[in-house]
């Protein structure tokens, strides 16, 4: 004698199985859509990108000179110092506003390049304020070097990470302005005393 305990399904779980395809099958309906709208029709434009290709011709040359003049003050020669003194941690403090001044005078010349829209006024209006941000972490840094604290170098968090993160996205690539010469520095990490 064999036992069947085989039993129909019910009324509700008929009703649960075919909500459970039909929001299965909106799910991947929804995801199909995202994708012909993504290679169709978004914009190619990126979010910080500026409409004004010249912006981008002008400003670039400057950041290169910028970048040149802050390669010059690198001073590897000692190496990594585990444990520095409080001279040499101001001689480091040094270094650091000097770099500062130099991205501080590259972030006025090409906020000085005129641009035509708007829109591209308000971008330039965020790259400016979050480029400010670094530029007085690094005030902030070299402050604390001076008074003889060795401490790690810590940025501004925005939109929950690193203000340089910002300007990297206006900066960088084909969907930001194709000017990595103007991208922050990243020359200040590592300070740790153990």
């Amino acid at each position: 004698m064999t036992l069947t305990t085989d039993t129909p399904p019910t009324r509700g779980r008929r009703w649960v199985g075919h909500t459970t395809k039909a929001v299965l099958a909106l799910l991947c309906l929804a995801m199909a859509w995202m994708w012909v709208y993504y290679f169709f029709f978004a914009s190619d434009q990126g979010v910080y990108q500026l409409s004004d290709p010249t912006w981008r011709t002008t400003a670039k040359p400057i950041c290169e000179v910028a970048q040149a003049e802050r390669a010059k003050l690198a001073d590897t020669e000692g190496g990594y110092i585990a444990n520095p003194t409080v001279e040499q941690m101001a001689q480091r403090a040094d270094i650091v506003d000097s770099a500062t001044n130099i991205i501080e005078r590259m972030l006025d010349d090409i906020m000085a390049i005129p641009v035509a829209t708007d829109r591209d006024r308000a971008l330039l209006k965020v790259f400016d304020d979050n480029y400010r941000l670094i530029i007085g972490d690094r005030r902030r840094y070299s402050k604390e070097l001076r008074a003889g604290h060795l401490v790690p170098y810590s940025e501004t968090v925005v939109a929950g990470g690193p203000v340089s993160n910002v300007v990297l996205d206006f900066t960088a690539g084909v969907k930001g302005n194709d000017v990595p010469a103007c991208s922050p520095p990243g020359e200040l990490g590592g300070d740790i005393r153990t």
